[in-house]
């Protein structure tokens, strides 16, 4: 029973790496929705749209708005809403789905602990939608960028400037 599981999970892991290094692009480029609707390639240098608070971004079957941004001493601290329109319950992480960087591209780190109530993270059933909050530390410049990612592994990314 033991040798039939262990062939069966290296037969699945075997399975996940091939498909992670082979990847789901056929032309090697990563696709970026604008603020326009349209779509760029990465092959062809694509512009990065950044966008503002209170900008309503439509991302797969969301809608993800940057309701307000502050910085505090070396703390960046964001509310977002983002809105399921789809037919499905999707998840969201802070961890996974957020990422926070310093006008000098240092990586900020979350910070769970010194954050508002109402973290951003959990199921939204379809047609429901989330508003939370989520705390980055570490920052050093007087400006930073938020990346959001709405599905794991794809290529397309919503970017916010907070001065």
């Amino acid at each position: 029973m033991k040798k039939n599981i262990t062939k069966l999970i290296s037969c699945l892991t075997v399975l996940l790496v091939s498909s992670l290094a082979c990847g789901g692009s056929s032309t090697g480029g990563e696709v970026i929705s604008t603020s326009d609707g349209s779509n760029q390639s990465a092959t062809s240098a694509p512009k990065v749209t950044t966008y503002n608070i209170g900008d309503v971004i439509q991302v797969e079957t969301q809608n993800i708005t940057l309701n307000s941004a502050q910085i505090s001493g070396s703390t960046l601290q964001a509310n977002f809403t983002i809105e399921n329109k789809g037919t499905e319950s999707i998840s969201v992480s802070s961890l996974l789905s957020f990422e926070a960087k310093g006008d000098d591209g240092t990586k900020l780190e979350e910070d769970i602990f010194d954050c508002p109530s109402g973290n951003l993270g959990g199921t939204i059933l379809a047609g429901d939608k989330l508003k939370g909050n989520i705390c980055w530390k570490g920052l050093t410049t007087s400006s930073a960028k938020i990346y959001y990612t709405a599905e794991l592994f794809s290529s397309t990314v919503v970017v916010w400037e907070v001065k």
